[in-house]
């Protein structure tokens, strides 16, 4: 499969499995996950490492970031909703 051919809803379903379970898909959107953090201080911290490992990956997500919470949503905008690459750059999310 492409990196940017959109996922079924089916593939979407299995590969959500594969993530955090804090992650959803939504409609329209793509996939989101909020990060609950202890201040802005930390939030903006967190920003700096989702940087690091968008540019890894050469896919960069929308970031939301309130004063203890970081919202993150990914999506390829080029394909018109969740694909390939917004799963291995949630996976890579995962790990921090």
């Amino acid at each position: 499969m492409n990196e940017e051919t959109l996922l079924s809803d089916e593939q979407l379903e299995t590969a959500l499995k594969s993530l955090h379970v804090a992650w959803s898909a939504i409609p329209g959107q793509g996939l989101v996950r909020v990060f609950t953090t202890n201040g802005f201080n930390q939030g903006v911290a967190l920003i700096t490492q989702l940087a690091e490992i968008a540019e890894a990956h050469n896919h960069h997500p929308e970031l939301h970031l309130t004063y203890d919470e970081l919202e993150v949503t990914l999506t390829t905008h080029s394909a018109g909703g969740v694909t390939q690459k917004d799963i291995e750059l949630a996976q890579a999310i995962d790990t921090l």
